[in-house]
């Protein structure tokens, strides 16, 4: 008799509280586990976004690197017939600065397609887009046209200082007491949403980069 009671106590299932207790436990303990995944999947998504907008970033300064290392003595014409200087600088323009470069490679060197191996560029920003704008025709007319791409965005700022040949950083070019062409390199600076200012000095063809410009 007294075994078959135990056996009725040990098969007992789950009262009504101790059911209410164990889910609210699992309750808590389900949307604390959710929390710190919602928290994991926000982090990876930043970092991801963050390393995205670094690709892009460096992704511009090799598109700088590329064309301001192969700057040329070579001045233009606008459609006005002016002639413009190999590299000017205003801060005062759309594309603030702009100049020529070598290095345009032509993949149809035929006789329709036949096309100068120099080519002028430009760089701006237009609604926190950083634009390169490029021209097929060195000497242009009203017909000649222009093509963009956008290189990044959240761009906030972009400015430029130039290193003259006695080492010093001009903010215009050309220098308005001197007549040098070309810069001995160019300092481009980027100011991105989230990522502050970044700074990068690029020497042109047998340039000199400055061990210390003065500001």
């Amino acid at each position: 008799m007294h075994s078959g009671r135990a056996t009725r106590r040990q098969s007992r299932g789950f009262t009504l509280l101790e059911l209410i207790v164990a889910l609210s436990v699992f309750a808590i303990m389900s949307a604390m586990a959710y929390n710190g995944l919602q928290s994991v999947l926000r982090a990876r998504d930043g970092s991801k976004a963050q390393a995205e907008r670094l690709v892009a970033l460096q992704t511009a300064l090799n598109w700088f690197a590329r064309d301001l290392e192969q700057a040329q003595l070579r001045p233009i014409r606008d459609p006005y017939g002016e002639a413009h200087k190999p590299l000017i600088a205003e801060n005062t323009q759309d594309f603030p600065l702009e100049f020529t470069r070598a290095g345009w490679s032509n993949p149809f060197p035929s006789e329709k397609r036949q096309r100068s191996y120099l080519q002028r560029v430009a760089y701006g920003v237009r609604e926190k887009h950083l634009l390169r704008k490029y021209w097929f025709d060195l000497d242009r007319d009203y017909e000649s046209p222009s093509f963009e791409t956008d290189l990044l965005e959240g761009v906030t700022a972009l400015e430029f200082r130039f290193v003259d040949r006695n080492l010093q950083y001009q903010t215009q070019w050309p220098p308005i007491d001197g007549n040098d062409p070309l810069p001995q390199a160019v300092e481009v600076t980027v100011e991105m949403e989230g990522l502050g200012k970044i700074t990068r000095l690029f020497r042109l063809p047998e340039g000199i980069a400055p061990k210390k410009a003065n500001t």
